[in-house]
């Protein structure tokens, strides 16, 4: 949980940039700051805070996880932690961009394909819309903060499920 806590503080501090001439990512910068903030001024701590997970871009992964915890959850764009997607071995946790962006990699790799992967509904946050539609046959349905299922109720004037 101490690990944790000061991903969670230096994500909000990584906002507020680098030297200048540096073209750092967000997710480049916390490590930079979690490598000259915490680990430089605490030696001998042998395993100090773990640092973000990024993408090639440099772009935080929707989903952060510390291997040591086991404590995973959803990043929003900027690194800080998605509200209620904290999970500690409590089950398998998708997080919408992580799912929007392996549909993008089976799209990439699948040029022929048909049909197509479901590609989610996320918010700018990253987090799950709470109505999800599956575009190829219109059936919609209401997930929680997690994406999991929720029952919804279907609106016969509009033919739509209402996720309220």
């Amino acid at each position: 949980m101490h690990a944790l806590i000061i991903f969670s503080v230096l994500c909000c501090t990584a906002n507020l940039g680098t030297a200048e001439g540096d073209d750092l990512k967000p997710c480049e910068t916390m490590t930079r700051l979690i490598e000259e903030r915490f680990m430089k001024k605490n030696p001998r701590i042998m395993d100090g805070p773990e640092r973000p997970q990024c993408d090639q871009d440099g772009k935080f992964l929707p989903k952060q996880c510390l291997s040591f915890t086991g404590a995973c959850w959803c990043s929003k764009p900027d690194g800080s932690v998605l509200p209620d997607t904290m999970t500690y071995n409590d089950g398998p946790l998708e997080c919408c961009l992580d799912v929007y962006r392996q549909s993008e990699e089976i799209v990439k790799n699948n040029p022929g394909i048909q049909d197509g992967p479901w590609f989610p509904k996320c918010a700018d946050d990253g987090n799950w819309m709470p109505e999800q539609c599956y575009g190829f046959t219109g059936d919609c349905w209401c997930v929680d903060s997690r994406g999991n299922s929720l029952p919804g109720r279907f609106d016969i004037d509009t033919g739509k499920v209402s996720c309220q």
